[in-house]
């Protein structure tokens, strides 16, 4: 049975400009690696996040969604979704995956408007280990239900379309995992579209995250009922109903040292 999660860190951001508007919006999904930075023998914790920070200033993105997002843990110190929307200017909403060394683990979606409602929920999961176990699954059990927890989230956020009017749009974020057999991702892709209603979404809808595939028939939940709008390796964004979106530009932004995945940058407009 999936386990829905309450509100653990919403709407944390800046003041809303109600002269704003958006005819057309930049959306970047970014698999983030815990902030851990390649130091050319493997990876380094970094608690200076200045250097993430100006990387996603520099995608000029109004909604953000972001995989691998470590916050609050012992080796980090403090948390991290607050003070990476804070120097954004941007509203925050924290997925949670699994409490993680005195913190969290899993997405976040950061957006420049505000956020109307957030929801989230747990993929299904077990352990071999038992309940309270989150992570390194034994071969057996990874297979049907991967090597660690994942989630699924999202939020409705109210987007400005002119000085005097607004549409409220779905944007959903998750982290599929890399270990687990076909016929058990096949299963995360169902719930992924399930939970978020993207068959028949209340409002204009998207889903972005790394997924650990790039294309094949375990995708038909989301590709059935979505377009794709881009992909890079595993990166993948999709839109919701299809034929609702339409897709100005799309590019991959280079990361270097910061992760091992490239952001994914689209500008899109609502038709």
């Amino acid at each position: 049975m999936l386990r829905k999660i309450g509100l653990f860190a919403v709407c944390a951001g800046l003041l809303f400009s109600a002269a704003a508007s958006a005819q057309q919006i930049t959306v970047v999904d970014w698999n983030i690696r815990s902030f851990e930075k390649s130091n050319g023998s493997g990876q380094t914790l970094v608690e200076d996040i200045t250097e993430y920070v100006e990387f996603l200033k520099g995608t000029q993105a109004d909604i953000i969604t972001l995989n691998e997002f470590e916050t609050g843990t012992s080796r980090m110190g403090k948390e991290k979704m607050a003070e990476l929307a804070s120097r954004l200017g941007m509203f925050a909403y924290f997925i949670k995956s699994y409490p993680k060394d005195e913190g969290f683990y899993g997405n976040v979606i950061l957006s420049r408007w505000p956020m109307l409602g957030c929801a989230s929920t747990l993929l299904p999961y077990q352990h071999y280990k038992g309940e309270g176990n989150y992570q390194w699954n034994n071969n057996e059990m990874t297979e049907i239900y991967g090597a660690d927890q994942r989630s699924v989230g999202y939020a409705d956020i109210l987007l400005p379309v002119s000085d005097t009017e607004s549409r409220v749009i779905r944007v959903a974020c998750t982290h599929l995992d890399h270990e687990i057999g076909t016929d058990g991702h096949r299963k995360q892709f169902e719930e992924i579209a399930k939970f978020p209603s993207l068959a028949n979404p209340p409002y204009p809808a998207l889903i972005a995250g790394d997924m650990n595939v790039s294309s094949g028939s375990v995708m038909d939940p989301i590709t059935n009922i979505g377009d794709q709008v881009y992909l890079n390796w595993v990166d993948h964004i999709f839109s919701f109903p299809k034929g609702a979106w339409e897709k100005v530009s799309g590019e991959t932004v280079y990361s270097g040292a910061l992760s091992d995945h490239n952001a994914v940058k689209v500008v899109l407009k609502l038709k």
